[in-house]
């Protein structure tokens, strides 16, 4: 089934997963109707998990105010509060709770049900969207409530332990080989549920794979060896082929369209970051004309400094790029890029410039290169073919090696919010420069817990601060991050 019609069909049924759940709360034993169902099917949970999770990622708050600023991608150009250090402590506590009693929950739900029922691609699937939302989580905060977090009652679901971010990368990489072994595209589905793949259980393969790989390097500088063994694994079980297998969720318009479409409809403040478009322009990379718009007063691709108070009194608004339209103005339809073709061959090639790999790390890079440029081929945007052969013979283009990978690995992740974060905080390239009005002593590298953990878990969340040598701030360096 093509993507676009799968995801038509499947838009009703998340409209009804919120409606049951929004009607549900606080009906007590005496109103239940015996003749509704007490568990929400998985086909109704799966499709809330993925849809709730996503849009928060990739939405407005978390995305243009956090995680596309401190990799320098896109700056605040009317209130950089966040660009300079300074959270709003609000924020933390909506970001955490909308994964812990949103997405997680409604996830660990079709896992439940999905081994109660002997539903095995319940069960899979789960735990791969499962592990994909907590590595979001882990990697925004450090050490996180994980193998205690969905328990209920006296198990600990109340006030759960924060488990070591090396055991949560551990847990995560089991559960993804696991899931793998447990996909049947033989068995019982999701129907219209499965508004990422569309039922094809295979793509759920290739997916976990990626997943893995990805987990796996983001261990290279703190467990090499780990690192190693958890991505040969992941790379010789199989992932993406070509573009086709690009995790992108899509969306198929009101009432649900790509969430910066919609902050676009109230607000227009965000921009493009200098340091991304004068890279561009430097290596004459025609992803200049889709990642930006023209500043409005003199159709110059023109960005701010990140890290500044404010614009200079002699600039405005419309003297400054803003995000290309494909995700702003034109994007009621665009869809949020999860992960993709280009980002495993980054993967591959940086694995096989280690030597993990029997690749060449090269021919890798260019293939990643050039699969980057076409992967919305299919939604008639971005460079073209002679664009593309053009900027492949670039001479400050031709690979030198894992900082060339690095920093055209940083370009291709343009809009996918906390995995630029990530990249950057793993790799420092290419490294960034401070703005010089900043509140902190660097650029964020985490996430500062949230105050309700503090009222409520405080116990468990000060032996993770000790244990992490800090986590109430946004300087600490999470695990993996060695940088």
């Amino acid at each position: 089934m093509k993507r676009q019609s799968r995801v038509a069909a499947a838009a009703l049924v998340v409209g009804l997963v919120w409606a049951a759940g929004g009607c549900s709360d606080g009906l007590t034993d005496i109103n239940k109707d015996p003749n509704q169902p007490t568990v929400v099917p998985v086909e109704f949970l799966l499709p809330n998990a993925i849809r709730a999770t996503v849009e928060g990622v990739y939405g407005s708050w978390q995305l243009l105010s956090h995680t596309s600023i401190w990799p320098q991608h896109t700056c605040q150009l009317q209130y950089p509060d966040e660009e300079r250090g300074q959270v709003r402590p609000g924020n933390m506590d909506g970001f955490w709770s909308g994964f812990y009693t949103g997405g997680l929950k409604d996830i660990q739900q079709v896992i439940d049900i999905g081994i109660e029922s002997e539903h095995v691609n319940a069960e899979a699937v789960g735990l791969i969207w499962k592990s994909w939302i907590f590595h979001i989580v882990t990697d925004y905060w450090g050490d996180v409530p994980y193998s205690q977090a969905l328990r209920g009652g006296a198990e600990g679901g109340i006030i759960p332990v924060y488990d070591a971010q090396s055991d949560i990368y551990a847990g995560m990489i089991s559960d993804l080989t696991a899931a793998v072994g447990k996909l049947n595209p033989s068995a019982l589905t999701f129907g219209a549920g499965d508004i990422l793949y569309g039922d094809d259980m295979e793509a759920w393969r290739k997916f976990a794979n990626s997943l893995r790989m990805r987990l796996a390097m983001r261990m290279s500088e703190a467990d090499p060896s780990g690192a190693q063994s958890a991505f040969t694994a992941a790379y010789q079980a199989g992932g993406f082929t070509s573009n086709a297998d690009n995790a992108f969720l899509d969306f198929p318009g009101p009432p649900y369209a790509f969430p910066l479409y919609e902050n676009y409809l109230g607000r227009d403040d965000h921009g493009m970051s200098a340091t991304m478009i004068d890279t561009l322009k430097a290596l004459n990379d025609p992803r200049l004309y889709f990642y930006a718009e023209p500043a409005a007063n003199d159709g110059e691709y023109r960005g701010h400094y990140n890290g500044y108070q404010s614009i200079p009194s002699d600039m405005s608004l419309d003297d400054y790029s803003r995000i290309g339209n494909f995700w702003r103005a034109d994007g009621i339809a665009t869809p949020a890029t999860i992960i993709t073709y280009s980002e495993v061959l980054f993967l591959q090639a940086e694995a096989a410039a280690r030597g993990w790999i029997a690749a060449d790390a090269e021919t890798l890079y260019l293939e990643a290169i050039e699969a980057n440029m076409n992967q919305y081929d299919a939604y008639g945007v971005g460079p073209s073919d002679a664009e593309i052969a053009t900027y492949l013979d670039e001479p400050r283009v031709a690979y030198e090696g894992i900082n060339s990978i690095h920093l055209q690995k940083w370009i291709s992740l343009f809009m996918t919010g906390p995995e630029a974060w990530s990249h950057i905080r793993r790799t420092d390239v290419p490294h960034l420069e401070m703005g010089p009005d900043l509140f902190i002593s660097r650029i964020p590298v985490r996430l500062p817990y949230p105050d309700t953990e503090q009222s409520l878990n405080n116990e468990n969340l000060q032996a993770a601060v000790t244990r992490q040598g800090g986590g109430l701030g946004l300087i600490t360096p999470v695990w993996w991050d060695q940088n």
